[in-house]
């Protein structure tokens, strides 16, 4: 992963200002980035933001499939 502080990119993460804002640390810089709200952010902080909230969603889809699988009564 390239960190070119330099190259700024525009986002809105998904939500409202109400919602947490979404908040990591990445080599030991701490970041805290409101949702709903446009923002500039390094491009390489952007792209980490939208793999984790996509992992962060896959998971959640799987949870709730398999919560629905274990509901199914078994027919033997």
């Amino acid at each position: 992963m390239e960190k070119d502080l330099n190259c700024l990119t525009e986002t809105v993460l998904a939500g409202s200002p109400a919602d947490r804002p979404w908040e990591g640390c990445i080599n030991s810089v701490n970041y805290r980035v409101p949702r709903g709200v446009k923002v500039s952010l390094p491009r390489f902080l952007a792209e980490h933001i939208e793999r984790t909230e996509a992992e962060k969603r896959t998971a959640e889809e799987n949870a709730a499939r398999l919560a629905s699988k274990s509901r199914t009564p078994i027919i033997i």
